[in-house]
């Protein structure tokens, strides 16, 4: 496990939830709910008698794992993140709605789940913690673990095309990343669109929201059947 990132996060544990609010309000939590409607309606309208089986990868304090669990009562979650501070945030916050929640506190890079064992993974400002070179060894690792006609639910900052606001985003960003690699040791100096990966897994664009004068994006993927076992 990675110790630097393990620890950083664990420090900042009890103070995320305040230094999130103070710079975006409540901005990035609108972000991260913005789809869930989406999926509750699709996993509402499926024929299985299956509860849906979901991944969460760094969803951190476990703000939208809570409000997760109140759309998609039935989904079997297995909640991952490096911090074990963060993971008893999550517990705390959901309480009894956690019951059917697995729990693992662990480096993704390092864990292993068998192949096609969930329908949906929700990463929440997650994927813009890894480089160019991490997410194209991560995204399809993580990919391997989904069903064939998965759904992947991101949720992340992007720089938007032009003018203003992507001077802004711009600046914004990198006082991010050099905040949270003083932090936490993270390699990421920039957001990298993880799009081009996913769609060469089989991966397309299904919804697709913004916020925050585009700098936000909540994105619902979905895998084409039969599609992307491998790069």
């Amino acid at each position: 496990m990675n110790d630097r990132r393990r620890s950083g996060y664990d420090r900042l544990a009890p103070w995320y939830q305040t230094l999130e609010q103070l710079r975006f309000g409540k901005t990035l939590q609108r972000g991260r709910v913005r789809l869930l409607p989406e999926l509750a309606e699709y996993f509402c309208s499926r024929s299985s008698a299956q509860a849906p089986r979901v991944l969460f990868l760094g969803d951190g304090d476990g703000r939208l794992l809570e409000a997760f669990l109140v759309a998609c009562p039935e989904a079997r979650v297995t909640s991952v993140d490096i911090s074990p501070r963060m993971v008893s945030l999550q517990k705390s916050r959901v309480g009894e709605r956690g019951m059917a929640v697995g729990w693992q506190v662990a480096d993704v890079e390092a864990i292993e789940f068998p192949a096609g064992r969930f329908e949906l993974v929700v990463t929440p400002f997650f994927l813009d913690c890894f480089d160019a070179v991490e997410l194209d060894r991560l995204i399809p690792r993580v990919a391997a673990w989904l069903a064939p006609a998965a759904l992947w639910y991101v949720v992340d900052f992007q720089v938007p095309a032009g003018g203003l606001r992507r001077l802004w985003a711009r600046f914004w960003l990198a006082v991010m990343h050099a905040f949270f690699r003083w932090q936490t040791g993270l390699r990421s100096r920039q957001v990298v669109d993880p799009a081009p990966i996913l769609h060469s897994l089989g991966f397309h664009c299904w919804v697709d929201r913004h916020v925050h004068a585009r700098m936000v994006r909540s994105t619902l993927y979905r895998r084409n059947m039969g599609v992307g076992e491998g790069r």
